[in-house]
């Protein structure tokens, strides 16, 4: 229980809408963590139309001094949501949680620990397991030797080389936040955030990340929707990479970030068979900075891309 007169170390931040199938597993996971100080539960619910919110209640009548809803009377979409919950944190350290993922045991204690450990540190993260929806089966989601610490510059070469609902930060790096637009990614708050300090990263599996569900699995099997997703998504991670080079980043670093982007989407339209896209794109790449063999070779192949698309549904060319 949360006592007035007691400082609150950890404010988790749950985000969600339409979630009624997975946020009680949610809110549950983080009321069965086991702690030594106190922390308070947040969820912003974006005025969802199912039974999310008679669920979400239910969990605040049982915990009244911890789970804290926040209930927007009309949409305001997912981004204006996560700003909303992150405001009223009153935690040294903000733990985010999507309202599909869920907690294993001893997270909020052992990342709380590190980063008191690790003053150096601006946030942490950690390995999560994976939930196919689709197959009902766990996968693990782990990169392979990912350094203890990193840097700016490593997290934007190595996008995304963690889930969302891993991340614990301090609060007090947020406050100073400013919004480029009313709709971000992800990868934006991660970049603000690694400007204040370095990335630390738990090889522990302290949380599930649940794959198959929400947008971008929906739009996923709407070409035209998929079409504007992408693009959109797109201009946003350019732009949050310029954003880091706005604030001292190398320009060497940026380009080179930005190449990487460029690329990675220059693929998902060639498994698309968008070919205008993928040439565009592509030319996008080229343009910001050389790369390696993949990039080269999507130049060399970028007039036949019929046979890039065969040697990647043979899974004979991928991208990291």
């Amino acid at each position: 229980m949360v006592q007035e007169d007691k400082k609150i170390k950890v404010t988790v931040c749950v985000v969600t809408h339409n979630q009624e199938k997975y946020i009680s597993q949610c809110l549950g996971s983080i009321m069965a963590q086991e702690t030594n100080f106190d922390f308070e539960v947040i969820v912003g619910d974006d005025c969802s139309t199912d039974g999310t919110q008679k669920i979400i209640n239910e969990f605040a009548a049982r915990y009244p001094n911890i789970i804290k809803p926040v209930f927007h009377k009309e949409n305001i979409g997912p981004c204006n949501n996560l700003i909303s919950v992150y405001k009223k944190a009153m935690g040294e350290y903000i733990a985010h949680m999507d309202g599909d993922d869920f907690m294993l045991p001893g997270k909020l204690r052992i990342q709380a620990e590190e980063l008191d450990k690790n003053p150096d540190c601006a946030m942490c993260v950690h390995a999560v397991k994976q939930f196919d929806q689709h197959n009902q089966r766990y996968h693990k989601f782990k990169a392979k030797a990912l350094p203890k610490k990193s840097d700016i510059p490593f997290l934007l070469m190595n996008f995304p080389f963690f889930a969302h609902s891993s991340k614990m930060f301090r609060a007090e790096y947020h406050k100073d936040m400013k919004l480029l637009t009313d709709e971000f990614l992800d990868c934006y708050l991660h970049i603000h955030h690694a400007l204040k300090g370095k990335i630390l990263y738990l090889d522990d599996f302290l949380g599930v990340y649940r794959f198959g569900v929400g947008l971008s699995t929906v739009i996923n099997n709407n070409n035209h929707d998929y079409a504007i997703l992408k693009t959109k998504m797109l201009k946003l991670a350019i732009d949050a990479i310029e954003y880091a080079g706005h604030n001292g980043v190398n320009e060497g670093i940026i380009n080179r970030a930005k190449a990487k982007v460029y690329l990675r989407y220059s693929y998902y339209y060639l498994m698309k068979r968008d070919f205008n896209r993928f040439r565009a794109v592509l030319n996008n790449s080229i343009e910001a900075a050389k790369l390696g063999n993949v990039q080269f070779l999507f130049k060399c192949f970028s007039k036949v891309p019929w046979f890039l698309f065969l040697l990647a549904r043979l899974r004979l060319l991928f991208i990291e």
